[in-house]
C-alpha cells in the first residue's frame, strides 16, 4: 500500500512539474493568443513580405514621374572626330580651323569639360504603366489578406495547443487515480488468489489492466509535453510558457458563441465565409492582379510614346562654357519582336486562368470547412449534454457502491470499478468540452471571424 501511495505521488509530482514550471503567475488563454500574434517568426515574416509588397505599389506610381538625370564629364582626345566636335560644341571653330588640313586631321590633344542635364518622360506606354499600379496595387491588397488569414490561423492552432496541454494535465490527474485504484485492485486480487478465494485468472487480468492504464498515463505525459512544445513554438519562445490558467467560464462563453452562430444558420455562415474569409478574398485579389497583368501585357502591341530633353554645356575649363539644348519627341512602334509580346500575352492569360481554377477549388474547400465545422461543434454540444447526464449516472452509482460497501453488501474490487467507470465518464466529459471549445473556434475560423478580441478569449 505504501509503495503504491509512494508510486502514485511521484506520478502526481510529475505532472505538477510538467504543468507548472518555473512561473510566477499563470498565463490565460487570452495572453497566449496574444504572445502568438506578437511573436510567432512565420507571421512575423508576412507582415515584412507585406510591406515589401507595398514597396512595389510605389514603384509603379513612379513610372508615371518623368526621370531627371545630370552628368559631368571631361574629356581628352586626340581622335579627329571627337576633338573636332568638342571645339565646335565650346563655339571655337573659325574659318582658319580649315586651313591647315593637317592639323584638322592629325589634332593636337583636345580637352574639355562637360554638363548635361537630361529629362525624360513617357508620355504613352500602351496602358503597361495604368495596367501595372493597379497590379501591384491589387497584389499589396492580396498580401494584406493573407497575413489576416495567417493570424486567425495562428490564432485557432495557439488556442488548440493551450487547451492541449490543459486537457492532457487533466487527463494525467484522472490517470493517476486510476493506475492508483487499478494497483489497489490488483493488490487484493493477488491476496485473493492467495487465500484461495479467487482464480489466478482474476489476478492476471487486473495486472493486465494496471499496465494499460499505466501506459495510457505515459502517453498523457508525453501528450503534455508535446502540447507545450507546440504552444511555445507558435508563440515564437523558446522557453517553457509556463503555468496555464484554466478558465472556468470559458465553456460557457464557447457555448454562447456556438448559439449565436447557430442562429444564423449554415448557409448563412457559408455565404459569411465567401464574402469575409481572409484566404479567399486574398485569391479574389490575385485573379484581379492577374487580370490587370494579362491587360497590361497588351501595351507591347500598341506605339509607345516619349519626350526628352537635353541641355549641355561644354568649355575647356571649369568656367561657363556654351550651352545648347535639344528637345526629342519619338513615337515607338515594334512591329515585330520575335512574338515575345504574344507569349508574354499568352503566360499571363494561363496565370489568370490558373488562378480562377484555384478560386473554385478554395469555394468549394471553403463551403466543406464550415459544413463540417459546423457539424463538428454540434455533434460536441449534443455530446457534452449526455457526458454530464453519464457523469451525473456514474456519481450517483459511485455514491451507492461506495455506501454498500460501508455496510459489507459488496466487495472492495467493485467499489474500485465504480471509481474508474466514473473517472473514465470524468475524462470523457473534459475531452468534449476542451473539442467543444477547439471546434468553435474552428468555426470562426472557417467563416473568417476569429481575432484575439474574440469574446471567447475575453479575460476572466
Amino acid at each position: 500500500m505504501k509503495i503504491a501511495l509512494f508510486q502514485f505521488s511521484a506520478v502526481l509530482l510529475t505532472a505538477l512539474l510538467i504543468l507548472w514550471p518555473d512561473s510566477s503567475r499563470a498565463l490565460t488563454l487570452s495572453e497566449a493568443v496574444h504572445a502568438a500574434v506578437d511573436g510567432n517568426p512565420d507571421l512575423r515574416a508576412a507582415r515584412l513580405d507585406e510591406e515589401a509588397q507595398k514597396t512595389r505599389s510605389t514603384q509603379a506610381i513612379g513610372t508615371y514621374l518623368p526621370t531627371l538625370a545630370v552628368e559631368e564629364s571631361f574629356i581628352s582626345t586626340n581622335n579627329p572626330l571627337t576633338a573636332f566636335g568638342i571645339l565646335l560644341n565650346e563655339a571655337l571653330v573659325t574659318s582658319t580651323s580649315f586651313t591647315n588640313l593637317n592639323s584638322l586631321n592629325n589634332p593636337a590633344n583636345t580637352q574639355t569639360f562637360g554638363f548635361q542635364a537630361q529629362v525624360s518622360e513617357t508620355i504613352f506606354s500602351g496602358g503597361g504603366r495604368f495596367h501595372g499600379l493597379r497590379a501591384a496595387n491589387r497584389q499589396s491588397e492580396s498580401r494584406h489578406e493573407m497575413v489576416r488569414w495567417k493570424e486567425q490561423v495562428l490564432i485557432e492552432q495557439t488556442s488548440r495547443a493551450f487547451l492541449d496541454v490543459l486537457l492532457a494535465s487533466d487527463r494525467v490527474s484522472v490517470l493517476a487515480e486510476m493506475v492508483r485504484a487499478a494497483r489497489e485492485e490488483e493488490k487484493i486480487a493477488r491476496d485473493n488468489v492467495a487465500a484461495g478465494k479467487s482464480v489466478r485468472a482474476e489476478y492476471l487480468a487486473a495486472g493486465v489492466h494496471e499496465k494499460h492504464l499505466s501506459v495510457r498515463l505515459l502517453q498523457a505525459q508525453k501528450d503534455v509535453t508535446l502540447a507545450r512544445i507546440r504552444l511555445s513554438r507558435l508563440m515564437g519562445q523558446k522557453k517553457d510558457s509556463g503555468m496555464l490558467f484554466s478558465d472556468p467560464g470559458l465553456l460557457d462563453r464557447a457555448e454562447t458563441t456556438y448559439r449565436s452562430l447557430g442562429e444564423k444558420g449554415v448557409e448563412a455562415l457559408v455565404g459569411q465565409a465567401l464574402s469575409d474569409r481572409p484566404d479567399y478574398l486574398s485569391l479574389e485579389k490575385e485573379i484581379a492582379a492577374r487580370r490587370e497583368m494579362a491587360s497590361g501585357a497588351l501595351a507591347g502591341f500598341f506605339p509607345q510614346v516619349s519626350a526628352q530633353g537635353l541641355y549641355n554645356e561644354y568649355n575647356p575649363t571649369l568656367a561657363w562654357g556654351k550651352q545648347d539644348y535639344t528637345v526629342i519627341g519619338q513615337v515607338q512602334w515594334n512591329l515585330f519582336n520575335g512574338m515575345s509580346d504574344k507569349e508574354k500575352r499568352q503566360r499571363a492569360s494561363l496565370a489568370l486562368l490558373e488562378a480562377e481554377y484555384r478560386e473554385e477549388d478554395l469555394r468549394n474547400a471553403l463551403v466543406y470547412d464550415v459544413r463540417a465545422a459546423w457539424a463538428e461543434s454540434e455533434t460536441l454540444f449534443d455530446a457534452l449534454k449526455v457526458d454530464q447526464g453519464r457523469l451525473e449516472e456514474e456519481s450517483e452509482e459511485r455514491r451507492i457502491v461506495h455506501e454498500r460497501y460501508r455496510v459489507g453488501l459488496v466487495r472492495f474490487a467493485d467499489m474500485l470499478r465504480s471509481d474508474v467507470a466514473y473517472r473514465r465518464a470524468r475524462l470523457r466529459l473534459l475531452n468534449d468540452r476542451t473539442r467543444f471549445v477547439e471546434a468553435v473556434l474552428a468555426l470562426k475560423k472557417a467563416v473568417g471571424a476569429l481575432s484575439e478580441k474574440d469574446p471567447v478569449f475575453r479575460n476572466p
